[in-house]
């Protein structure tokens, strides 16, 4: 009889002197979302396997080996207060997004009106359902151009039982529907050239259209701050989560020539400019 700890041992053993990266963590995550079962779970009980255990937890650790991301593997991210569901083609949301949950939380706790949130490039939905489950009273619609993306970040929706939460598959650079008075995003702000020295398992398993403009990282900011009068209302604010890089010198510098608007800047645990407010 197998016990997973010491099936776990030996995988871990295997995973040494690959490409792939945070070893045990990972290794745990699949574990635990095979078996739901806790951490401490893992590693206290003598759970036995059986052979279909053993085949379903191969498949798993042979997508590892490949530095798959677990999420892909999983299917699954925990993201601020929830689980969100994370398929193959569907931007996994970083740890330091949730920074911009936060500004939002910060903006809209000082209203007592009904407001309207729009989130771009939303992605699995997951800024935006953030916020909508703490706020419920306001309204939320969230824009894609990944019909994939849309349809997972529906589900989601579902999944947390939020109603007053909209989905729409559509272009950011061709919406002209209603101003916001909070717009958020996190739009693709890689340069191109800078793909190539990715992680492997970022640049070979995220989308790219979620990474980079394919152009100099700029586009979708100088789009939105560009437009800022015509996407968001009087007294309304833009919350862009930028990259620490060049970009952010010129997304300042967009923001002056074209609205002279009021910015200032959130910085994430690190210590490093992680998200412009526009105001």
């Amino acid at each position: 009889m197998t016990l997973l700890k010491d099936y776990l041992k030996s995988q871990i053993l295997k995973l040494e002197g690959t490409k792939v990266q945070e070893i045990q963590a990972k290794s745990n995550i699949l574990v635990q979302n095979y078996f739901k079962i806790s951490k401490a779970d893992l590693h206290i009980k003598d759970i036995p396997l059986s052979a279909k255990d053993i085949t379903h937890l191969d498949s798993m650790f042979a997508q590892l080996f490949q530095n798959k991301p677990v999420q892909y593997i999983t299917g699954e991210t925990y993201f601020y207060n929830d689980k969100f569901l994370t398929p193959p083609g569907v931007f996994i949301p970083r740890p330091e997004t949730e920074l911009l949950v936060d500004c939002a939380v910060e903006f809209l706790s000082q209203s007592k009106n009904s407001l309207k949130i729009i989130d771009f490039c939303t992605g699995s939905g997951c800024i935006l359902l953030s916020i909508a489950k703490k706020f419920p009273n306001h309204e939320y619609i969230g824009l894609d151009k990944s019909e994939l993306a849309i349809k997972t970040a529906e589900k989601n929706r579902k999944s947390l039982g939020l109603k007053n939460v909209q989905f729409f598959n559509q272009d950011i650079f061709e919406y002209n529907q209603s101003k916001a008075d909070l717009l958020l995003c996190n739009p693709p702000y890689l340069a191109k050239h800078e793909i190539d020295s990715l992680e492997q398992s970022v640049r070979d398993y995220d989308p790219l259209s979620a990474l980079t403009d394919f152009k100099n990282g700029t586009s979708f900011y100088k789009h939105l701050i560009s437009n800022f009068n015509k996407l968001v209302k009087t007294n309304g604010i833009m919350l862009l989560e930028i990259p620490f890089s060049a970009v952010t010198d010129n997304i300042i510098s967009i923001n002056k020539n074209f609205n002279a608007n009021k910015s200032l800047f959130y910085k994430d645990l690190e210590g490093k400019n992680r998200v412009i407010k526009i105001y």
